[in-house]
């Protein structure tokens, strides 16, 4: 019977070695990345009893889209800021970029109670008040739902309890696994 030894047993544990940091490596992308994405995608999808931002995020540009029509009778350069700032977020929104998001609509914010401040001097018919009315309901009702909604604090608890912990968060560097994004 032929007898096989090892003639090189330093090749072999360097094999090993190498094998099993590439086994680290894969794993720790695929299941470290999957549990990011779990996280980050409670921000486009909705869950029982909260609604997401994602989702919020369209009824603020509707509601901008609104106001629009409301202010471009009144103030042209207003209606074109917030025509501005809206196509900014609706960029970010179909890039599902979530900073781009959120610096976006920050910038909408800025613009909407610009304009909401012009159209408050002007003189505008029942209708127009109406719709003035029912715009500013809903884009506010939609950003106090952003500001109650729990998508940062599950980013924050799972950066506490998993990102940041060792040897994760090393992996997580050396794989070049991101964390999750907040909306902040």
């Amino acid at each position: 019977m032929y007898n096989r030894s090892l003639k090189h047993p330093i090749t072999a544990l360097i094999i090993a070695i190498i094998a099993c940091g590439f086994a680290l490596v894969m794993n720790t992308q695929m299941k470290l990345g999957e549990r990011v994405q779990a996280v980050e995608d409670s921000f486009f999808t909705s869950v029982a009893g909260e609604r997401s931002i994602y989702s919020r995020l369209e009824e603020k540009l509707d509601a901008a889209n609104g106001l629009w029509t409301v202010l471009e009778g009144v103030d042209a350069n207003a209606a074109q800021s917030l025509s501005d700032a809206r196509s900014g977020l609706l960029t970010a929104y179909e890039s599902r970029d979530i900073s781009a998001m959120y610096d976006a609509n920050s910038e909408l914010d800025k613009v909407y109670a610009d304009a909401v401040n012009v159209l408050d001097g002007a003189e505008l018919d029942e209708s127009m008040q109406n719709a003035l009315e029912s715009y500013t309901t809903n884009y506010e009702g939609a950003q106090k739902m952003i500001e109650q909604n729990s998508y940062n604090s599950s980013v924050l608890e799972f950066m506490r309890s998993t990102f940041n912990k060792f040897p994760t968060s090393e992996l997580a560097s050396f794989t070049g696994v991101e964390p999750p994004v907040s909306f902040e």
